[in-house]
């Protein structure tokens, strides 16, 4: 099997660098108006599907010869190539390219949903000014719209600013797991208790969720507009931030990081000890710590890396896992161990050796 997994690793190493090629090739052919039609012929595309390939081949070679470069080395595939430069769409180049060439600088091992996120993070915390105004034009956009699905379905989709869907979110899955599930998966309870909300018109809204904000104290205080960050890694704007603290009932939690945005304390002071360390943890780790995993902390197992009792609960032992992942690291005997920064090491029974760190709570842009 460890000889397969190296085999594997290769074929994506030579197939990155055919990749980068081929994006090359199609940018160098794109000499005129009538290229497009050449080159969906040669790869044999619809003429829709050949445009928009020759326009982002030619996008990212003009604008980001070092994304292909990275690609040519095996460091990143296209789809992590597309979240480096898909994020720069409405900022300026030079903005855009300083933001994809620090990004690369940690971009090997990370998969493209991180990359995303760490991308339009940079940028936002770049430019505050243009992500507020951004972010006020689409909230004046919020929706509700709903799609015909197969087999008698139909979808419901809500569009909110992130910090109401996330507490949306968290109350639909607070009453849902209060719930029996009756031969329902959760998915199925969790849509229940929505339809009931819309439709029933309970008398009782129930508590309110918790949100936690990340913000620079200067902002807090009005001295600058540097944007705040929620638990799941979305950047808000700093008045929005603003906003949300003068809610009555609001709870502040002190978060310390050091200079480079990694977070060192996390004191709420309305918490047991046992829960200040699991919130710690799931603030420190914003997803679970297995390699290109992006599923939230704050629905993942905290688990310890040297079992208990043996292994303390503490936050050098303690790391979160989404239950997929907790049951494979059983099922496998896969091999964890966290340090006191968060780093987790993962030995797989392959004898694959992977290392994640933790996303910094406030990443700086540059």
């Amino acid at each position: 099997m460890e000889e397969k997994v190296a085999r594997l690793i290769e074929c994506e190493r030579a197939l990155r660098k055919t990749q980068a090629e081929r994006l090359r090739l199609i940018a160098e052919l794109n000499v005129d108006d009538w290229a497009v039609n050449d080159i969906g012929m040669a790869l044999q595309l619809s003429p829709s599907n050949a445009s928009s390939l020759v326009d982002w081949a030619t996008h990212v070679a003009t604008l980001f010869p070092d994304v292909l470069d990275a690609m040519d080395a095996g460091m990143i595939s296209e789809w992590s190539a597309h979240a480096l430069v898909d994020p720069t769409e409405n900022y300026k180049p030079e903005l855009a390219q300083k933001a994809v060439t620090k990004t690369l600088e940690t971009a090997e091992g990370r998969c493209c949903q991180q990359l995303r996120r760490s991308m339009r993070s940079r940028l936002q915390r770049a430019d505050p000014a243009a992500h507020a105004q951004r972010c006020a034009e689409r909230r004046r956009d919020r929706k509700v719209v709903l799609y015909d699905e197969d087999d008698g379905m139909a979808a419901l989709k809500c569009e909110q600013p992130v910090e109401i869907a996330q507490a949306m979110y968290a109350k639909v899955d607070r009453l849902a797991r209060q719930e029996p599930k009756n031969g329902r998966s959760m998915d199925a309870v969790r849509a229940d208790v929505v339809a009931a909300l819309v439709l029933e018109e309970p008398k009782s809204a129930g508590s309110k969720a918790l949100i936690q904000v990340t913000v620079p104290i200067t902002a807090l205080l009005g001295v600058d507009d540097r944007p705040g960050q929620l638990d799941a890694g979305q950047v808000i704007p700093a008045e929005v931030v603003r906003d949300l603290m003068a809610h009555p009932g609001t709870v502040f939690h002190r978060l310390l990081t050091d200079p480079a945005g990694n977070l060192l304390e996390y004191s709420p002071g309305i918490y047991r000890p046992k829960a200040e360390v699991d919130r710690f943890i799931r603030t420190r780790n914003r997803t679970c710590v297995m390699p290109c995993c992006s599923h939230p902390s704050r629905s993942c197992d905290v688990d310890h890396a040297v079992a208990w009792p043996e292994g303390k609960s503490t936050g050098t032992n303690l790391g979160p896992l989404d239950r997929r992942h907790h049951r494979y690291k059983h099922a496998t005997k896969a091999k964890v161990s966290i340090a006191e920064d968060g780093t987790a090491t993962v030995e797989t029974r392959w004898g694959q050796t992977y290392t994640t760190r933790p996303e910094p709570v406030e990443e700086p842009p540059f």
